[in-house]
């Protein structure tokens, strides 16, 4: 047997991420703690353990970068790093001692590269007493994998004879290949209307101290009196909902009361096992569903338990999604430290998992233990088992303190109580306080001369913001000041500011500072301390960029004299909207070339990496198409370029070229080259762009540049061979297209032409160039095919699939095998590709060329078409088959103003030679040089 190579599953891909940016956390390890009473023998536990690893796929996995791609290795039985039961004797200790000896294995970080990605650790206590800790990386594990590992774990350690060391017949790398050939358009398509314009949950930030590591949790447990949970069963009855689905409700409304925020979003796991063939298989097959909701405070519960059964039923119907295409299709603001899509998740479960585990002759219950990590700002998960709800809320202790997460779990009982004994009560009239801490917040109310109220005029609880009242001691009455504020957990009062304009002002050198959003743009002016040296605007966004969330950014930053004066309350934003010259203004400044050897180095790496040159040495990172494994692999670059060891949480907190070489120097994509390539420089107002069809390359518009006129700047949008990966998704590639050519033609009008596949590009290119004020002349299809339905994507698929296939064939028979029968041939030549010249190709490098042909089309088959408003002509070979040419003009029909249809004589593949290139580079000629279009 051979190591079989495999690429991560979209779901992998998020965890192998977050790995890399805290490598030594134990966030991702799983583990699994039971106290096991009787004669444990150890080496049938071991033999039990080898069988388990012959058996599953995932348990012999190890991962690792290569080539650019990040990949699985499924290592053969015999050549998989073994996984020994480690043995430890800590006699006469009680059950937390050695609870904390097994996890203090448990936390050791896993080696992604060497392997294995499980361990089993035994603590012995006495010869009857025993701690036994399986923990696996999540990147081979799940819920109900641990299920199944529990249950084979039975049965290798009683009759290891009846299991059959092959496996399961349907294995993890079958279900990753068929992973990765599915498409799910529909899927994309709810998802990205779905989550269209998601905000992050405004949670209440509090004043950490900042030794806390990234992930570092705690949990706060809680159990749900009984007569409420016996209240449970009848409030779903009556409203035909599951109790996740009331669990969920209720976790909107405290959500709701806590941060003031009516639209709501919480991530929630589901088992990602669609497919019954793979229930037996062992892997990390989970999926993130984001359930979206909207809650007011006059709603009744029993309303938003309708609506949270219909949010649930649609995240079910639509789980297939992976939750990373997801993300890559909705184009979330990026934060680094924070999931892009929610920052709350809530799991449900009827038993723990530690329950399903069991050694025959021996007794076997879940061993207490702390873990001291969490996934997310903030988890509920909640267990109803014998008639019994215990939960607990895991949290961040970088962003809350124990404090008041025990004050969320009150509040979090209070509502589930109330709620369900009257689902009529509508969700703002629950009363979230104790009594106690009611009459405390009153009397700071009182001593502060001011009431934080909530939209009923009621006191909030500490650490709530809400709408900021004075009182009249005489009247009672209270006045709105139109501020939001909070009392903190220490009972202090404090207004809320914007976050930039918070970490704006806390800078030594910056007096005063406002952040306003001015359209679709924030803006934020500063204005400089009194003889303070104040950095560059340029380098303040950079500093701002390590402490606010990525959606309050604000784009450019203005230092200003003085902010205009107001008469009371917060600034006029309109008295600063449009500041004018002279005025002591100085704008964020762009293109500030790199400075130093590092910087150099470090910026040649991300124009290497992201394929845009010229960076200034404040760009970002992610502003020009970085994503995270592009931010592994700028990692990996930095150590092989430069020698340096560069933590991939390093790039999130300052992922500037100014921020990476002060990091390295403080302590340590591909993207490929430029997709654009100057064909000819013009004196022409209009730029003409070529877009490569399949193969990639521009050599099919040979004869089309020599026939355009001499004035014309010509411009070609390529794809080199090789990996894309900053190419997620076809809206990436889109994006990256647009932004090269917006940067290669600045202040031309374009004119985009695309043959065959480069038609599809074209037109979402030039679409999103328009979405980008770039204004765009004219589009020219030729013999193209819109692909806008699932019988389109179908074939993609398809192609990519016999692509893939004939890549294999290269690598083992040799690049002759190409074009081996006329069928194949006509393919090539479709694609733009010299099959002869093909076939002379290394076959390593004839592969790779293949397999990035089959990507392109993968990407492709995820192409939606938006209606454009751009003039478009058509060319239409009359040698195609009949019927064709009307098949192609129909395909194009309402994505297009203006669309005209220009007959060419030959066929498909003669489009862009004689005589059918004579009529179209005359044609285009003169649709250049109308009037309106040259000027």
């Amino acid at each position: 047997m051979t190591v079989l190579t495999l690429p991560l599953t979209p779901q992998q891909r998020g965890v192998y991420f977050l790995h890399c940016l805290a490598p030594d956390s134990a966030v991702y390890n799983v583990p699994v703690v039971l106290r096991v009473r009787g004669g444990l023998d150890c080496d049938r536990l071991q033999k039990a353990v080898d069988l388990l690893q012959r058996r599953h796929q995932a348990l012999r996995l190890t991962v690792e970068e290569r080539g650019g791609e990040v990949l699985q290795f499924v290592h053969p039985p015999h050549r998989a790093a073994p996984v020994r039961v480690n043995r430890t004797a800590l006699p006469g200790a009680g059950p937390r001692a050695a609870a904390r000896e097994a996890v203090r294995h448990a936390a050791e970080p896993f080696d992604l590269v060497r392997g294995p990605l499980w361990r089993v650790d035994v603590v012995e206590t006495a010869p009857d007493e025993h701690a036994l800790v399986f923990c696996f990386h999540h990147i081979v594990m799940d819920e109900v994998s641990a299920t199944a590992v529990a249950e084979e774990l039975h049965q290798a350690y009683a009759a290891p004879e009846a299991l059959d060391p092959a496996g399961p017949e349907h294995t993890y790398a079958e279900f990753c290949g068929l992973l990765r050939a599915e498409d799910d358009p529909a899927g994309l398509d709810f998802w990205r209307t779905r989550l269209k314009d998601l905000q992050p949950l405004p949670l209440p930030e509090e004043h950490i101290p900042q030794e806390h590591g990234l992930f570092t949790g705690d949990r706060v447990p809680f159990t749900v009196p009984e007569p409420v949970s016996a209240l449970l069963g009848e409030v779903c009855r009556r409203h035909r909902v599951s109790e996740f689905m009331v669990f969920h409700a209720v976790l909107q409304v405290l959500l709701h009361r806590w941060t003031g925020a009516t639209d709501l979003a919480v991530g929630t796991p589901m088992s990602g096992r669609t497919d019954e063939r793979f229930l037996r298989c062992v892997g990390f097959f989970q999926n993130t569903v984001v359930l979206r909701s909207q809650v007011t405070p006059e709603l009744s519960f029993a309303a938003l338990l309708k609506s949270a059964r219909r949010t649930v039923l649609e995240g079910l119907q639509h789980q297939r999604t992976p939750f990373e295409s997801v993300v890559d299709a909705v184009r979330p603001a990026r934060d680094g430290a924070r999931n892009p899509l929610f920052q709350v998740a809530l799991v449900f479960n009827r038993r723990k998992v530690e329950q399903d585990w069991t050694l025959p002759g021996l007794t076997v219950e879940p061993l207490p233990f702390e873990w001291k990590s969490s996934h997310f700002d903030l988890t509920l998960t909640l267990q109803h088992e014998y008639d019994v709800v215990k939960g607990d809320f895991a949290f961040s202790a970088q962003r809350f303190s124990r404090a008041t997460v025990e004050r969320l779990a009150a509040m979090f009982l209070r509502l589930l109580g109330a709620l369900a004994a009257d689902p009529e009560l509508p969700a703002g009239d629950v009363e979230l306080h104790g009594a106690q801490e009611r009459e405390h917040v009153l009397a700071l109310g009182r001593a502060a001369g001011r009431h934080v109220l909530d939209e009923r005029l009621r006191p909030l609880p500490l650490g709530c913001y809400g709408a900021v009242h004075t009182g009249d001691p005489l009247t009672g009455e209270v006045t709105p000041t139109g501020e939001r504020g909070r009392f903190d957990a220490a009972g202090r009062f404090e207004l809320w500011r914007d976050p930039a304009e918070a970490a704006l002002t806390a800078h030594p050198a910056v007096e005063r500072a406002l952040v306003t959003a001015e359209g679709a743009e924030r803006v934020g002016y500063v204005v400089p301390r009194p003889g303070a040296d104040l950095p560059a605007a340029r380098e303040l966004l950079a500093r701002l960029q390590q402490r606010v969330p990525a959606h309050l950014l604000p784009q450019r930053i203005v230092v200003c004299a003085q902010l205009p004066p107001v008469a009371d309350g917060p600034v006029d934003p309109d008295a600063v909207a449009a500041p004018e010259a002279g005025a002591g203004l100085e704008a964020a400044r762009d293109g500030e070339e790199p400075r130093g050897e590092t910087e150099r180095r470090v910026a040649e790496l991300f124009e290497e990496l992201l394929g845009v040159p010229g960076l200034g040495r404040y760009d970002n990172f992610f502003d020009f198409g970085g994503h995270s494994l592009l931010a592994v692999r700028l990692a990996g670059r930095v150590a092989d370029e430069l020698g340096r060891t560069l933590p991939v949480g390093e790039v999130m907190k300052d992922p500037t070229i100014r921020g990476i070489a002060a990091a390295l120097t403080d302590g340590t994509p591909d993207g490929g080259s430029a997709p654009v390539v100057r064909l000819r420089e013009g004196s022409s107002p209009v730029a003409v762009a070529l877009v490569h069809p399949v193969g990639g390359t521009l050599m099919c518009y040979g004869g089309l540049l020599s026939r355009l006129p001499r004035e014309a700047t010509v411009v070609g949008l390529e794809r080199p061979p090789g990996p894309q990966p900053q190419d997620t998704s076809y809206g990436d590639l889109v994006d990256r297209y647009a932004r090269a050519l917006a940067e290669a033609v600045p202040g031309r009008r374009i004119a985009l032409v695309g043959w065959s596949l480069g038609g599809v590009l074209a037109h979402s290119v030039a679409g999103r160039l328009v979405e980008t004020g770039h204004e765009v002349a004219l589009l020219a299809l030729v013999d193209s095919l819109a692909h806008r339905t699932p019988a389109d994507a179908e074939r993609m698929t398809l192609t990519r699939a016999r692509l893939d296939e004939l890549a294999e064939r290269v690598r083992a028979e040799g690049s002759g095998v190409i074009g081996a029968d006329d069928e194949e041939r006509l393919l090539m030549r479709r694609f733009g590709v010299d099959v002869d010249a093909l076939r002379q190709t290394p076959p390593d490098q004839a592969a790779g060329m293949l397999h990035g042909w089959g990507r392109l089309l993968a990407l492709v088959a995820g192409c939606r078409p938006v209606a454009t408003e751009v003039p478009t002509r058509l060319y239409l070979c009359r040698g195609n088959p009949a019927g064709y040419p009307e098949a192609l003009a129909a395909s194009w029909s309402g994505l297009a103003r203006d669309l005209e249809t220009v007959p060419v004589p030959g066929t498909h593949v003669e489009a862009l030679t004689p005589p059918a290139v004579d009529t179209i580079a005359a044609d285009l000629a003169a649709a250049l040089t109308k009037p309106g279009d040259a000027s």
